[in-house]
């Protein structure tokens, strides 16, 4: 089974990131060669609801569906898949003033006993390098949403 761990420190306050991550519609904005996360269901977010995803991978796409089992508000989104490739992760948020720590933690299995494992060692540094690109990409959407201290400032005159 594969572990990554990644964080970020965002500059922007915990609502905007944790809203930003919560929205579905946003998922494929930021999280690299996720080509499909759609409710399966008329529950959009929250513990609960539950999402088909596709993720390409080479030539193919990894298809699964996954359950959000943890929802805090600006706290943490946590999944674990139901069906087809086997995940669990789980998004945490820390508020540091105006920035928030975000940590994104997957667990992740390819089948196929020894096969699978040889496979997945070989993917490992593919697959970090594309959530790395991912809690960037996050990283950047937010900060661009977020309002600026000086502007923040200016409103309240």
């Amino acid at each position: 089974m594969g572990h990554i761990v990644i964080s970020e420190v965002v500059a922007a306050p915990v609502e905007a990131v944790f809203g930003y991550v919560d929205d579905y519609r946003n998922t494929t904005k930021y999280m690299k060669d996720l080509v499909k996360w759609k409710p399966t269901g008329k529950t959009t977010h929250g513990k609960g609801a539950q999402f088909a995803v596709g993720m390409k991978a080479g030539p193919t796409t990894l298809s699964s569906v996954v359950d959000i089992t943890t929802w805090t508000e600006n706290r943490a989104i946590g999944w674990t898949s139901r069906e087809g490739f086997k995940q669990s992760g789980q998004w945490s948020f820390k508020p540091k003033g105006a920035t928030t720590d975000v940590t994104f933690d997957m667990e992740y299995e390819f089948g196929g006993g020894i096969a699978g494992k040889v496979l997945g060692r070989a993917a490992e540094p593919i697959v970090r390098a594309n959530l790395a690109q991912s809690v960037k990409t996050l990283k950047s959407n937010t900060e661009k949403l977020a309002p600026r201290p000086a502007a923040r400032a200016a409103k309240k005159r």
